[in-house]
This record gives structure tokens, sequence and C-alpha cells, in this order.
């Protein structure tokens, strides 16, 4: 009798042991856990009304799309050598899973407005040159890009003129794994015309009006991470929901966001 309890609680403790690793396999692979995984595919990816496409390593975990019918989120991560394909054939030491929107893109002085949620996963820090998680790019200049470095929430701004400068506009700490709201709102435009405004979770974190972008600029909106140079040995991964962009006034959006559901 007491053999057959030992084997009992021999096989009981198995069982557990088992059950244990395959929740921890289940919650370090969110990718089986409620996302879509979009790797091997280039083709365009539609969020409200602007045509994303893919810059990844094309891994399962690279970008995913949640599967709940209620939600609007895109995951991305990135690990040790996840390269775009166009950035290992420059040579170039970057990894990075990010949607371009390049296919929709705004002349220069328009009134360009943003908003949306993001999630940024725990994980320990890490050492990169930068790590980008959106970026309002153009075909000359970046007008502004939003970083997240060692705990911090960093905006830069970009103008071509009177020189070429690029100036840090904000430098806050962010907590991880909570949803925070983003509303922007920019205008390129010379010293007496740019303008570049920004709220974070309600509150009002940049606003600077003076020379930013560059004359003749099409600017567009890319999202996910980019990071340099690598490769990093830490993974990182972050979750976007509700992205809007476009000419029209979100105002709104700053004190009533969309909710996350």
């Amino acid at each position: 009798m007491q053999n057959a309890q030992k084997t009992f609680s021999a096989a009981a403790v198995s069982i557990v042991a088992v059950l244990s690793l395959t929740c921890i396999s289940l919650a370090q692979d969110p990718q089986r856990t409620g996302w879509r995984p979009i790797a091997g595919s280039k083709a365009p990816i539609n969020i409200r009304g602007i045509n994303y496409v893919p810059e990844s390593a094309m891994s399962d975990w690279s970008i995913g799309r949640s599967t709940a019918s209620a939600t609007d989120i895109t995951r991305f991560e990135v690990r040790a050598g996840d390269e775009w394909a166009e950035d290992r054939e420059s040579g170039e030491n970057k990894e990075r899973s990010e949607l371009d929107g390049y296919k929709r893109r705004f002349p220069h002085g328009a009134d360009i407005w943003g908003a949306y949620a993001l999630f940024i996963e725990p994980g320990a820090d890490y050492q990169s040159d930068w790590t980008a998680i959106s970026q309002m790019h153009g075909s000359k200049i970046r007008p502004f890009h939003i970083h997240f470095k060692r705990g911090r929430l960093i905006i830069y701004s970009e103008a071509a003129s009177p020189r070429p400068a690029t100036n840090v506009r904000y430098s806050g700490p962010l907590n991880r794994n909570q949803w925070h709201n983003l509303v922007f709102h920019l205008r390129e435009g010379g010293a007496d015309g740019g303008q570049l405004d920004v709220w974070l979770d309600g509150n009002k974190i940049v606003q600077f009006v003076g020379a930013i972008g560059a004359t003749g600029n099409e600017a567009y909106w890319k999202f996910g991470i980019y990071r340099g140079y690598g490769p990093i040995a830490t993974p990182f991964a972050i979750q976007f929901a509700n992205m809007e962009i476009g000419t029209t006034d979100l105002t709104s959006r700053i004190t009533a966001p969309l909710p996350v559901k």
C-alpha cells in the first residue's frame, strides 16, 4: 500500500510539473494565446483606413494581430538577431518588427493627428543605442520619433533648417505592464509655423512651436520596434491598440480615449 501511494505521489508530482511547464510555455509564447502571426506575409494590413506593410524578420513572434473580434490590437516582438531582409542586405546592424504606413503620405504643412494606446510588456532592461517604438517618417526627414529606453519614454524632433538638428522634446519614466494613451498633433513648418504637441495619459508632455520637418517632406507613420545596434540579447515586446492616424482633429481623445477591450 505504501509503495502504491509513493508511486501515485510521484506520478502526481510529474503531472504537476508538466502542467507547470506547459503554463510557462504558453505564457512565454504569446502567439499561442490569442494572437494570429502574420509571418511570411508581405500583404498590406489595413488598420483604420491606412494600409501598413510589415517589415520584420518574419518569425511567428515578430508581428501578431489579436484574434478577439472586439479588439484592434497589434503585438510586436524583437529577439536577438531579428533583422528585416532589407537591413540585412544593406549590411546595417539593426533589428526591427514594424508596420510601415508609407502608402498614406501627408504633405508638408498638413495638420496630422494621431491617437493610440500602447502597452510595453514586462521584461528585463537592455542596452541599445536606440529603440524607436513609433515614428513619423518622411521622404526627406523624420519630423519626430518616440523611443523607449531604460524605462523612459523619449520624444525627439528633427528639422532640416535653418540647419539640420535633432532635439529631445520629452524624457520621462513610463511604466511597463499597463496601458498608456497617447495623442499627438504635428504640423511641419519653419520657425514661425512648425508645431508638435503630445499628450500622455491626458497630460501634455510636449508643446513645441518652431522649425520641424523639411520643406517638401511627405510624412508617413510607422509603429512597432526598431532598434540598434544589435544583436541585443534581451527580447522586447510591445502592443498597440486603437491606432488612428490622419488629418481629423483628435482633441477629444485626450480625455476620452477609445477603450481597449
